[in-house]
């Protein structure tokens, strides 16, 4: 039904123009439409059942939307973003640049040949302490944990009350979390949204000694290695940083904050060789302390995945458009060039996305 609606509502939009009116109106014109994608993997409802689905896009759909996205926009490396908004230039024609975040091994084995086969540029933002090893972000080891455990348990948050207690956190609505099945997500966002990483770091090492570990699961995020980074950069693609853990920034100290983002900059331009001028916030959430770091980092460029922006920094908060499997289905589940469209116009975008939108 969702489907439905959401298909019969984009076909009006696009046909009655309302869509790009709606589009210019809120100044994307001139402006490139930056897209955000996580994994690409084969099989979307096989990966699915064990990863977060909107994480996820299908190396077939993922071919859809880059033909779409080609057939419309002139695609175009960051740098020249940088370039162009450096003299003050917009953007003549529709341009659009596509974005990669957390620097998963199926970027480079299922997105990046179908990129070079199309010639179009994109760009990567990776977790630097994981580059080269069989490590795994920490959000989606809580994933899994949390998947085990609903799996073994009929009462997951309970389960998981006693382990946060025992740790001595606190996970504010976590009693009120009902155990059914879908709650596995909503489990996981209260977490990574309220602990720090280190407390996150305890929580999901107790459930992992409690549930045991998926190492299949695990295996299948294996993050990049610095020859695959070398390799991509050498065709086309742009490395920006991710900060070093994966930590989102507005629950951290001004220590940690500095260390995440000063020190996986020095990584990237180390082992690279290369200035690096683009970072992505962790959970796309950005604030003024957090801002100010990432500049003070010597960012040029700095991308979330909410609609606001901060006024005195708005080369520091470009908003981005994430995309995955479903996202451009139309009502009979398939492909639908009008629902892609209106997610190009922003006609889906909601402006207080991020909590933290009022706070700034």
């Amino acid at each position: 039904m969702r489907h439905v609606v959401k298909s019969g509502l984009a076909c009006g939009l696009r046909w009655s123009g309302t869509s790009l009116l709606r589009r210019r109106l809120n100044g994307r014109s001139g402006t490139p439409w930056i897209v955000g994608y996580h994994r690409v993997v084969e099989d979307y409802a096989r990966s699915a059942r064990r990863s977060i689905p909107a994480m996820l896009v299908s190396r077939a759909m993922l071919r859809r939307h880059l033909d779409w996205i080609g057939r419309r926009f002139d695609v175009v490396p960051l740098d020249e973003i940088v370039t162009r908004r450096g003299r003050g230039g917009r953007f003549r024609r529709p341009s659009a640049a596509i974005t990669f975040d957390d620097g998963f091994r199926d970027v480079y084995e299922l997105a990046f040949p179908l990129l070079k086969a199309k010639g179009m540029p994109a760009a990567i933002f990776v977790v630097t302490s994981l580059v080269g090893t069989s490590g795994v972000p920490l959000f989606e080891r809580l994933y899994l944990a949390l998947l085990r455990a609903r799996n073994t348990s009929q009462s997951l948050s309970t389960r998981l009350g006693s382990i946060v207690s025992a740790l001595g956190l606190e996970v504010e609505g976590l009693a009120d979390a009902a155990p059914a099945a879908g709650d596995t997500l909503r489990l996981t966002r209260r977490i990574l949204e309220t602990l720090r990483r280190d407390d996150l770091a305890l929580l999901v090492e107790a459930l992992e000694k409690e549930v045991g570990v998926d190492e299949e699961a695990l295996r299948e995020r294996r993050p990049l290695d610095w020859d695959m980074l070398k390799e991509m950069r050498r065709s086309g693609v742009t490395i920006g940083s991710h900060t070093r853990r994966h930590v989102v920034l507005t629950l951290e100290s001004e220590k940690r904050v500095q260390e995440e983002t000063v020190g996986s900059r020095r990584d990237l331009e180390e082992r690279l060789g290369a200035a690096v001028h683009h970072f992505a916030y962790p959970n796309g959430w950005f604030d003024d302390a957090t801002v100010a770091a990432v500049q003070a980092a010597g960012y040029s460029f700095a991308y979330t995945s909410c609609r606001h922006r901060d006024p005195a920094h708005p080369h520091l908060t470009l908003p981005r458009t994430l995309l995955w499997e479903k996202s451009s289905l139309g009502m009979f589940g398939t492909f639908s060039p009008a629902v892609m469209g209106c997610q190009a116009d922003g006609t889906f975008d909601r402006s207080g996305l991020c909590p933290l939108h009022r706070r700034n």
